[in-house]
This record gives C-alpha cells, sequence and structure tokens, in this order.
C-alpha cells in the first residue's frame, strides 16, 4: 500500500516540538506572524514565507519545497527572538 498524497496548500507540519518552538511562540506573542505560504500558477508546488511585523508584510523571495519550508520559519522566529527579545524572556 503506498503513501497518501498530501494536497498542496495543506499546512506542513512542525518539525519542532515543545521546547523547540519557544521562538515561534514568542513571534506569535509579539505580534511577529511567521508562516509558510503555498504558491500557485507557475511555483505551484513550493513554498515562501510570509512575515507580517507592526503592520507591514514582507515575503521571503527563495521558494522552499513542502519539507523544508518549515525550517526557514523556524530560521525567521529564531533571528527575530534573538534580535528583539528583553533580557529575561
Amino acid at each position: 500500500m503506498g503513501k497518501l498524497k498530501v494536497n498542496h496548500g495543506t499546512y506542513p507540519v512542525h518539525t519542532r516540538v515543545d521546547g523547540e518552538l519557544k521562538s515561534y511562540g514568542w513571534c506569535l506573542s509579539n505580534g511577529i506572524k511567521i508562516g509558510p505560504i503555498p504558491l500557485w500558477d507557475k511555483d505551484y508546488g513550493k513554498w515562501t514565507v510570509e512575515i507580517t511585523m507592526s503592520g507591514k508584510r514582507h515575503v521571503d523571495p527563495h521558494r522552499y519545497i513542502r519539507e523544508t519550508v518549515m525550517q526557514k520559519v523556524y530560521e525567521y522566529c529564531d533571528y527575530y527572538y534573538n534580535k528583539y527579545k528583553k533580557d529575561g524572556e
């Protein structure tokens, strides 16, 4: 029996768990939204990362596959967490 095909656009599975999601949770709690966005048309099957902060939307110009896009999301979360967290958080 084969593996079921996942429909394009289905949110990718988190590849980090519990304590490894600290920066992800911190970003959400501090109004920094970072998430994977499925692409369509000529880039069908690819993903990008969207960052919304202070009402401004930024889109990563790179393209990722479903299996690796969450790693990039976490890289961005780690970056903003390390850049903006206050001592003691």
